[in-house]
């Protein structure tokens, strides 16, 4: 794909590990946006006006120079004011790390609901920036406090006008989105209905962790985009599969990043509520990241996201891309995440060769069936459906009961008619 444009990038200068994590993350996603870095300045932030001192101001004048189509990214969120404030000093085009990662998701949706969400991340991103710049052509600076009181006198001003229409918008999108959400509910709900004895999972993680090479190895289609650039997935989608008798349906959704802009998450809210509400979520992790520190710091933010909107629910650290590791490497990486996160089943994976230790887990969480069974006594059969069933309760008289539930999907109610039968046993079987 062609470059959008040529950008100077400004980074923060880092202090910490962290600084160069996140530093390293937004040339990711320049890259992933398709913008080309043609010079990288790092400078620190000393200046609350305009993020940077007035010398450094004057450095990146000098960079710009005479290009009238300059653009400056900004590896950090800058408030409305900065925005402006930088874009009348510099007198080019600013883009900040927020407002990359809107134009990254407003290139890759594809469905009517996530383009919705994104145009009202957008919304609520720009609206604050465009009114500072229409007080700005208005001429009435600071007084964004104070402007309906008096200003030309009675009736609307174009502050007025701009905040109304800002509302209808806002609100015009929030009504679209209340109708799509109510036609998934009801989508979910008839799921429910029909496949009442299926399994619902969710595959999560941070961007690039490998979660659509994960969903086309467990359906077997190569339906997911699974190219290593960040947000390739926006779209939720639901697929489904058949792991012996159980069918199973599975959801991929938008990956997290750290810092990911509030009104981000409260556009997406609604998807990733619906996204979250499964029998097991998936958690992926890249094992094959460079650091530990940067396998921990990104697994937190994931399940920190998590929590925010669903934190009850059964959850599997899944270790992708083992592939790529020693078997050193990957013990240490296991006996890690088994010490942060105790409480969590850990599984082991490679998503392009090797998934059958994750389906060997799935299993565990396989819908419980329970049943009632009244027969004649008989121990040979009793023993038999001790062997084949987890019995929960027995009850011994003149007829014997058990409730139990089937544990091995290959053998079910069928199997054990088939053997009272034999046995000359009669039996009657009722759900529990």
């Amino acid at each position: 794909m062609e470059p959008r444009g040529e950008c100077i990038l400004i980074l923060p200068y880092p202090n910490t590990k962290n600084d160069l994590f996140l530093n390293n993350e937004m040339r990711l996603l320049v890259k992933s946006s398709n913008y080309k870095i043609m010079e990288e300045v790092q400078l620190r932030i000393n200046n609350p006006k305009y993020l940077f001192s007035p010398s450094q101001l004057v450095d990146l004048k000098y960079r710009i120079g005479e290009q009238v189509d300059s653009i400056i990214i900004v590896g950090v969120h800058l408030s409305a004011k900065q925005h402006i404030n930088l874009e009348e000093k510099l007198e080019c085009l600013i883009i900040d790390k927020f407002e990359l990662v809107l134009e990254i998701f407003a290139l890759r949706a594809m469905m009517e609901e996530a383009k919705i969400q994104i145009q009202l991340a957008q919304l609520k991103y720009e609206s604050p920036r465009q009114r500072l710049r229409l007080m700005n052509r208005l001429s009435i600076g600071g007084a964004w406090h104070t402007e309906r009181a008096g200003f030309r006198g009675t009736g609307e001003n174009p502050l007025h006008e701009f905040d109304a229409g800002t509302k209808k918008r806002e609100a015009h999108l929030k009504g679209k989105l209340a109708t799509l959400k109510q036609q998934r509910v009801e989508r979910r709900l008839n799921r429910k209905r029909y496949h009442h004895d299926s399994l619902y999972m969710s595959i999560v993680g941070y961007t690039s962790a490998g979660k659509s090479t994960l969903l086309n190895a467990l359906t077997k289609t190569n339906e997911a985009s699974v190219s290593s650039r960040l947000f390739e997935t926006l779209d939720t989608r639901i697929r489904s599969f058949v792991l012996d008798d159980l069918k199973i349906f599975v959801t991929d959704t938008v990956g997290f990043i750290e810092d990911l802009p509030t009104f981000l998450i409260d556009s997406f809210r609604s998807t990733l509520e619906e996204s979250l509400a499964a029998d097991i979520i998936l958690i992926v992790i890249d094992a094959s990241e460079s650091s530990l520190d940067l396998i921990l710091q990104k697994l937190n933010v994931t399940i920190n996201t998590i929590n925010e909107i669903n934190p009850q629910n059964n959850r599997v650290l899944v270790i992708n891309k083992i592939d790529l590791l020693t078997e050193n490497e990957l013990e240490t990486r296991e006996n890690l995440l088994k010490k942060h996160f105790p409480e969590y089943e850990i599984v082991c994976i490679s998503a392009k060769e090797r998934i059958e230790p994750l389906t060997r887990v799935i299993e565990k969480f396989r819908p419980k069936k329970s049943y009632l069974i009244k027969y004649t006594p008989s121990f040979i059969f009793r023993s038999f459906c001790h062997e084949f069933a987890t019995v929960e309760k027995e009850v011994f008289g003149d007829h014997w009961s058990m409730i139990f539930s089937i544990r091995k999907p290959t053998y079910g109610l069928d199997f054990i008619k088939r053997k009272a039968e034999a046995l000359q046993v009669s039996i009657e079987i009722e759900a529990a």
